[in-house]
């Protein structure tokens, strides 16, 4: 019997821990935070809300306030600005790419936008990926939405219409893409790490233009870190994935520190730190081991950055609130607003409250 898919709520405290401070966007202030998840893992980039009086027992028939199908297959979050839910999602097969609005109060669909449609989908390694997993990020009247090498495009959030597009910024994912946007001011921040090229790229978010866009020139011997790790076949392992050591699926973190704004961009075997306004690098962290293929976004914290490469060494209780079961996988990250979470399931769109 197949388990049913669920929810983990847990309380960890952690010794000595304080506030947080986490590179904001210099988005437009309004809603506050607790109103708005603009982004992949919320206003601070770090899973943290302002939010109160959250649900923590709820599942399928308790405290769902409302349930909305989303068509086809889609990974990416939901993100919620003002009164409006938005996610992407994608035909199986990759030939449409969407983007779905649904009303906060009510559940309804407001709209459901085909935003590109794509002549040659990436189609191997069939359910490692959908085509649709990139989280957008909204901001004040606009979202940006993103499909890796599929395009990037900005919607007017009222209307609908399409502001702008971009297609010509491009990689083999080899599994389909899954780094989501950042924001910050003008400047709206990608991340491209295939088997083929690597590059990170800032577009203006009024145009649509490219600001900045630098290749990340890392030589290693893939070779030698498989032997490392007690990879004797080393022939037939770069044979059947080759150049599987470049691909990454990370989500890039903004932070100030010491007066100094980094983007912080995992790359697959390095880690990289940029000036946001210039695109310069400003150093770099060779990963040990394992350290390709990362799909985690950093945080920062206490002036450290925290990524799945490093160690976090802290004294913790952890106690199991609840555990919430639903009748569908529940596979992109939950968005929480005004007291509500709002979940993405295989196919339905939830909103918890109570």
């Amino acid at each position: 019997m197949k388990a049913a898919p669920s929810i983990l709520i847990a309380a960890v405290t952690v010794a000595g821990a304080g506030a947080a401070t986490f590179g904001q966007s210099a988005a437009p202030p309004s809603p506050d935070p607790a109103h708005r998840w603009n982004q992949f893992r919320g206003p601070t980039g770090d899973g943290r809300t302002p939010a109160t009086d959250v649900p923590i027992v709820f599942g399928e028939g308790q405290l769902v306030r409302w349930k909305t199908p989303v068509h086809d297959e889609g990974w990416s979050s939901p993100v919620v600005w003002g009164e409006q839910v938005w996610v992407t999602t994608a035909r199986e097969d990759g030939t449409e790419l969407f983007a779905v609005a649904v009303d906060l109060e009510s559940g309804e669909i407001v709209h459901d936008i085909k935003v590109l449609d794509v002549a040659n989908p990436q189609v191997a390694w069939d359910g490692h990926n959908t085509h649709a997993t990139p989280t957008s990020v909204n901001e004040e009247g606009r979202i940006y939405v993103h499909f890796g090498s599929y395009g990037t495009a900005a919607l007017d959030t009222r209307t609908g219409e399409k502001l702008w597009e971009r297609r010509d910024l491009n990689t083999d994912h080899r599994v389909r893409p899954a780094s989501s946007p950042v924001l910050s001011g003008d400047s709206l921040f990608l991340a491209y790490d295939g088997v083929d090229r690597q590059f990170a790229a800032a577009l203006d978010t009024r145009t649509g233009e490219t600001l900045w866009l630098r290749n990340r020139e890392v030589a290693t011997d893939f070779g030698e870190k498989l032997r490392a790790q007690g990879i004797t076949d080393i022939e037939s392992v770069l044979a059947a994935k080759p150049n599987d050591n470049r691909k990454a699926y990370a989500t890039s973190t903004l932070i100030e520190h010491e007066g100094q704004r980094q983007l912080i961009s995992p790359a697959s075997e390095v880690t990289f730190a940029y000036d946001p306004e210039t695109g310069d690098e400003l150093w770099r962290v060779v990963h040990e081991g394992w350290g390709w293929n990362l799909a985690c976004r950093p945080v920062y914290a206490h002036g450290l950055v925290y990524f799945t490469q490093g160690v976090i060494s802290a004294s913790r209780e952890f106690e199991v609130l609840a555990e919430n079961e639903f009748d569908e996988s529940l596979t992109a990250s939950p968005a929480v607003v005004d007291g509500a979470i709002i979940l993405r399931s295989e196919g339905h769109l939830y909103r918890i409250s109570g």
